[in-house]
């Protein structure tokens, strides 16, 4: 945990230097005006590690914040985990809401980003951010590290809501030429997964569904790849049915969330045997989500 204390004193805020930042350039329309070039792909990644909401648990640092991911990028990580929202003004904020609903004690596809912004502040002073705020950060030469986007479940008659945050974020994504820099995982909700599918179909993002279903159902639904609760649908050292030799003998891809140091996240597994197994069968897995990125990528090492 040393390690962690430090890296809480290094990354304090959004800004960090000594990850890359977008290269201004001059544009022929206007030479006064900088324009930012943005990279439209990651630099080759040597790991499939996930760190789930930038991994909070392990630093401290607000979860879906800026600091997170730029925490996740300085470890070179595969990807990091973000909740998406829609909000009232068309726009995409990433946070993960208390209680399902509420990001600053609003729920956002209620108010605008403004709104949301003006109701409070991160623990570490930063504003609630946007997509389009992480694709700045990832957006840069050198970079290796992707936005795993969580598109979240609403209870009820409240499906169109994450049906509009997919929709959206992926018109974001190809407005700024980010296609190769995404991912999405989807609910199991059938409604929002059905929708949700379109994104790779449309728009060449992949999607990974998160439904405790055999493979024929993902297939059904269009997709290729699941990413599954390895404590609630996995077995062994789970309490669910699948297994990664189900999915790999079907010709599907499978990632899993979350194997941990310890105990507190209700998905995940984390006793010795369960992290080894996960880590012998690394080689099987399109990714591992963790709440402890840095040392999961020691196990791995």
């Amino acid at each position: 945990m040393m390690l962690a204390g430090a890296l809480i004193l290094a990354f304090p805020s959004c800004e960090k230097p000594d990850i890359p930042q977008p290269k201004p350039v001059e544009t022929p329309e206007d030479p006064e005006t900088p324009a930012v070039v943005r990279a439209t792909e990651p630099a080759a990644c040597t790991n499939k590690v996930v760190a789930h909401r930038g991994g909070s648990r392990e630093t401290g640092m607000p979860d879906n914040s800026c600091a997170a991911l730029r925490y996740t990028m300085s470890l070179k990580c595969y990807a990091m985990e973000c909740d998406i929202y829609w909000t009232k003004d068309n726009n995409v904020i990433i946070a993960h809401a208390k209680d399902t609903y509420y990001v600053n004690g609003l729920r956002p596809w209620e108010h605008t980003v403004t709104e949301i912004r003006k109701a409070g502040k991160l623990s570490n002073g930063e504003e609630v951010p946007t997509l389009e705020d992480f694709l700045d950060i990832v957006q840069v030469e050198g970079n290796c590290t992707k936005l795993c986007i969580d598109i979240k479940n609403l209870d009820g008659s409240l499906t169109a809501y994450p049906i509009n945050a997919v929709n959206r974020a992926c018109e974001i994504i190809k407005a700024r030429k980010a296609e190769k820099f995404c991912e999405f995982i989807c609910t199991g909700n059938e409604t929002v997964a059905k929708a949700a599918a379109t994104c790779k179909t449309v728009y060449n993002v992949p999607v990974g569904w998160m439904a405790n279903k055999a493979p024929a159902s993902h297939k059904a639904m269009g997709y290729s790849w699941a990413n599954l609760s390895a404590a609630s649908y996995m077995t062994p050292y789970g309490d669910g049915p699948r297994t990664i030799d189900e999915f790999k003998n079907a010709g599907m891809e499978i990632s899993v969330f979350n194997i941990d140091k310890q105990s507190g996240d209700g998905n995940a597994v984390y006793s010795d045997e369960a992290v080894n197994y996960y880590i012998s069968r690394y080689a099987d897995l399109r990714f591992i989500c963790t709440n402890y990125p840095s040392w999961l990528l020691s196990k791995l090492q």
